[in-house]
């Protein structure tokens, strides 16, 4: 499995901040929604909310880089 680290750090990042899940075109959905239920996950565990560690600028728009995570 391949899990674009773009765009589950934008899924991410939505569901840590409580943002509706909205996976844009140019996003991996599968990465997006890894990222946003796992933020939702940890919003849930945490009374107080995590740290907001994550930028809330989009990450898909950084210079065209893309990452990826290969799972194997």
């Amino acid at each position: 499995m391949i899990i674009d680290l773009d765009s589950w750090e934008e899924g991410y990042s939505d569901g840590l901040l409580g943002r509706p899940s909205q996976c844009t075109a140019g996003l991996d959905r599968f990465s997006y929604s890894s990222g946003y239920c796992q933020a939702r996950e940890c919003r849930k565990a945490t009374p107080e909310g995590p740290p907001l560690r994550l930028s809330t600028q989009r990450t898909s728009q950084r210079q065209g880089r893309s990452s990826r995570l290969i799972i194997i």
